[in-house]
């Protein structure tokens, strides 16, 4: 795989409106208004399932649906692109205690909400805004759109296409999503709570 690092003027909010780009935490009360958490994933996963792999079974996303997912998603990635470099849900803790203190905020916190990421480290769910940092050293912003783009009309065919993505880079961006959904939510959900 290769890595694409270089910063191009190709990386250009597009989906967003004025108002989102201004203020992009409305993306994510938008993203989550949608769906919860866990619908998300399954839904992710039943589109990477569709765009990659070969099936006698149909598919399982709908068309529009997916559609909708898609334009939903990559609204996502543009506004985590924009939160990037804030400290957006960061809990505040002493770097020497933060391990042991974080544990055991994250199982009060995972009994007050509804839902909880399941992939992130505790490091992550201390700092869910530093997975949007690792996320776009692997790809930049336009690299994901790019590749979701592939993806879009690979899992909207009705048959099987020849592989465009290798499958590690199936494998790299679904988790990199999967992780950017569960941070979203924990900042969504911390600035909700005011944290």
């Amino acid at each position: 795989m290769k890595k694409q690092t270089k910063n191009t003027t190709d990386n250009r909010i597009v989906y967003l409106n004025q108002d989102e780009i201004t203020d992009p935490i409305k993306v994510l009360h938008e993203f989550f208004s949608h769906a919860w958490l866990p619908d998300h994933l399954k839904m992710l996963k039943r589109w990477r399932n569709d765009a990659a792999f070969e099936s006698e079974k149909s598919k399982k996303c709908s068309p529009a649906f997916l559609v909708y997912h898609y334009e939903l998603t990559i609204k996502l990635i543009e506004a985590a692109w924009l939160l990037k470099k804030r400290k957006s849900g960061k809990l505040d803790f002493d770097h020497k205690q933060e391990i042991e203190i974080a544990k055991c905020y994250i199982k009060t916190e995972k009994k007050k909400l509804r839902d909880y990421p399941e992939n992130l480290s505790i490091r992550e769910m201390v700092k869910p805004s530093s997975v949007l940092k690792k996320m776009f050293r692997i790809y930049q912003l336009d690299g994901y759109k790019k590749i979701l783009h592939t993806w879009l009309p690979d899992a909207l065919n009705t048959s099987f296409m020849e592989e465009r993505l290798s499958k590690f880079e199936v494998i790299i961006v679904y988790e990199q999503l999967v992780k950017l959904i569960e941070a979203t939510w924990l900042i969504r959900e911390r600035i909700k709570e005011g944290n």
